[in-house]
């Protein structure tokens, strides 16, 4: 007597694959009728779902990874747990996977999304500055979060949420201007960032520019190279270093 599989199901039943998959697991997303038509042909046949290859494929189609660069900033910490707590509700699984400083986060989800069949991933924190060819290699949904949007790529193909850090930053220049203040000083990541700092330094310099302040190039100061922009260790280096000066 010939095997019957869950292909043979679905055929029977006229529905598809993932209908059938949906009744066996007692998923609410599916009729009492249809579910009961599926359990019958199911119980008739004496089908027995296969529950390594049910684990293994819940496994790689529910997983959503979050590809944090710059886990030290204390920002990050309750999106973390937000990020965490919905993915869940959602009976997803949360994957946290931290991307050094001197890594491509790209390369990164590359490698992820075929060792463990992610079902899509959200990018947070880092410098995003990927042409579209290489976007178009992600292969599941991705969302940039606080990372700004980016010029040239077809916004189709992706989903951000993110401060416009311009527009924030002149706003804060221009609140300290409103009050007489000219000699502003910014502290910011590497002189190379274009995402989060490097925008946020355009937009102060917009607003000086726009009050015509002249831009002393003292007064902004950069992180080193090997060290995390984003701490609050950071912060109080770089303001001891330019109360010094």
């Amino acid at each position: 007597m010939k095997t019957i599989t869950i292909k043979d199901i679905a055929k029977e039943c006229g529905v598809g694959v993932s209908t059938v998959s949906r009744a066996i697991n007692n998923h609410p997303d599916i009729s009492d009728e249809t579910k009961e038509r599926i359990m019958k042909v199911i119980r008739e046949n004496n089908f027995t779902p296969n529950s390594t290859a049910r684990n293994l494929k819940f496994t790689q189609t529910k997983t959503i990874a979050v590809l944090i660069k710059g886990i030290e900033n204390p920002f990050f910490q309750k999106m973390l747990k937000v990020f965490e707590e919905e993915i869940q509700n959602k009976k997803y699984t949360f994957l946290l996977h931290r991307v050094d400083s001197n890594q491509d986060e790209l390369e990164v989800a590359l490698q992820l999304i075929k060792e463990r069949k992610l079902k899509g991933i959200i990018f947070l924190g880092g410098c995003f500055s990927h042409d579209e060819k290489r976007l178009k290699q992600i292969t599941v949904p991705f969302v940039l979060s606080t990372i700004s949007i980016f010029d040239g790529v077809d916004k189709n193909i992706y989903s951000s949420v993110s401060v416009d850090d311009i527009k924030e930053s002149k706003k804060a220049i221009d609140c300290l201007c409103d009050y007489c203040h000219e000699k502003i000083a910014i502290l910011a990541a590497q002189p190379w960032d274009t995402s989060i700092s490097g925008l946020r330094v355009e937009g102060y310099k917009k607003a000086l520019e726009e009050r015509n302040i002249p831009i002393n190039k003292n007064l902004i100061r950069y992180t080193l190279h090997e060290e995390n922009a984003f701490t609050m260790e950071n912060g109080y280096k770089l303001m001891k270093e330019l109360l010094e000066s």
